[in-house]
């Protein structure tokens, strides 16, 4: 059997990997538009700074395709999928190239908000730009040398964004991100741990604006700035947009595939023709797409088994996590992050925030069960909170992990529960007086089993 997947992202690579897991003698060609093996986009805003190579960025080199039997085929465009005679044509070649079972990892493209003038600044590289790709970094990291240019603006304070912004700042550029929603990140934080974030951002020296929505992209020959909805002009040399993914249908649309939004999948992430296949960041399942690299590797389990006619799992969707570095600040975001939007009620929360040390540890339980997570600045609780995610756990076991106590007073036993608080004890005023009896702070003693 000749498996065909095309794409060599995350999604494509690690379902060629998952099929070679389960057997040994199938046939399995890899195509994508890259010049590169698989490489990770996580750290390509490093690559404009310099802050690392190419060649740091490639997770697996052409040794390990060799190893495991996988044909990658790089500088390869697919422009047609024929699933009558079940071949694929690469652009500029005659011969069509046949399947057996055909899977599409095809990934996203950056999302280009209705923005005035933006995609034709972008098609006309005048300096503006959004980063998928090495090649986009390179592009990126010569326009800055070439152009000298000294002001950028970040369209966008999602995760890539914000480290876009850091890398604009480490490379000595005045550095603005515009944020659409009222916070940063808002698919991980909360408003008060946004905030906090905020604050350590514009520590640093990058301006941020929240709330905000860029009508037009200003600029004769080349970028010089952006205009706000109410007319404030923000100037800058670069501009970078950052603002979601839209999944790539079009050859399965061309294809004749249902689309919506993405491609069209059922839980085996089979596609609407019989033995194709798609996985990533380009499907649809049950109205909802997921863009983040936790879904591409579950589903790519889910996908090599169904390609192989094994279908032992089938996907239920993917829980939101995300564990990474953001301006060097650990931050793990996983499940449900802000109860008030949920329905039904019985939502129970535990919070620490050490806004003095940039700390922020929110846990959401839900009958004493784990629904989500935000870990900002301190990630020690992120093992427990991933291994006891939709399991019943013990509140007085995660007090004592996230280091949250009670504090009692000596004259009329009133509680202090730093865990219902929003101020830590210790961040108290001095001035503090007891809600039951008016006493001072210091009458206030921690409890003993803590």
């Amino acid at each position: 059997m000749k498996v065909v997947i095309i794409g060599n992202n995350v999604a494509g690579t690690f379902t060629a990997q998952n099929i070679r897991s389960l057997n040994n003698d199938v046939k399995i060609d890899i195509y994508t538009q890259e010049k590169y093996p698989y490489y990770t986009r996580v750290n390509l805003p490093e690559l404009i700074s310099e802050k690392v190579t190419i060649d740091d960025l490639i997770v697996f080199k052409e040794d390990w395709y060799k190893n495991k039997r996988l044909n990658l085929h790089l500088n390869k465009k697919i422009n047609k999928i024929n699933p009558n005679n079940k071949t694929i044509q690469i652009e500029g070649k005659d011969d069509p190239i046949a399947y057996d079972k055909l899977v599409l990892a095809l990934g996203s493209t950056p999302n280009i908000p209705p923005i005035k003038n933006a995609v034709e600044m972008k098609d006309k590289r005048t300096g503006l730009f959004t980063l998928r790709s090495i090649d986009d970094a390179l592009e990126i990291k010569d326009f800055i040398k070439s152009k000298n240019a000294k002001k950028a603006i970040i369209i966008g304070g999602g995760l890539l964004g914000l480290e876009l912004a850091n890398q604009m700042n480490n490379n000595n550029l005045n550095t603005t991100v515009v944020e659409f929603f009222p916070r940063l990140l808002p698919r991980q934080l909360d408003i008060e741990c946004g905030g906090m974030l905020r604050n350590e951002i514009e520590s640093r020296g990058i301006k941020v604006v929240l709330d905000a929505t860029t009508e037009e992209i200003i600029g004769n020959g080349t970028v010089s700035g952006i205009m706000l909805k109410g007319g404030e002009i923000i100037k800058g040399d670069i501009i970078l947009i950052q603002a979601g993914i839209r999944p790539t249908n079009e050859l399965a649309k061309d294809a004749n595939l249902d689309t919506k939004r993405g491609i069209i999948v059922n839980k085996f992430l089979e596609t609407s023709e019989k033995d194709i296949f798609a996985v990533g960041d380009c499907i649809e399942y049950k109205n909802q797409i997921w863009g983040i690299i936790p879904a591409c590797m579950e589903q790519s389990k889910i996908v090599a088994s169904s390609v192989l006619g094994l279908k032992k799992v089938d996907y239920k969707g993917t829980t939101p996590k995300s564990t990474l570095k953001i301006v060097g600040l650990e931050l793990t975001s996983i499940g449900i992050i802000d109860p008030s939007k949920e329905e039904g009620g019985a939502w129970e929360i535990l919070k620490k925030a050490d806004k003095k040390d940039c700390c922020y540890q929110k846990i959401i339980l839900k009958e004493s069960k784990l629904k989500g997570a935000i870990l900002f600045g301190e990630n020690k609780a992120m093992s427990y909170v991933y291994s006891k995610m939709e399991q019943d756990v013990d509140i007085d076991e995660l007090k004592k992990l996230l280091e949250l106590y009670t504090y009692i007073c000596n004259n009329c036993g009133k509680e202090y529960d730093e865990s219902k608080m929003g101020v830590l004890f210790k961040d108290l005023p001095g001035d503090f007086k007891c809600p039951g009896c008016k006493g001072p702070k210091e009458e206030f003693k921690k409890k003993n089993n803590e």
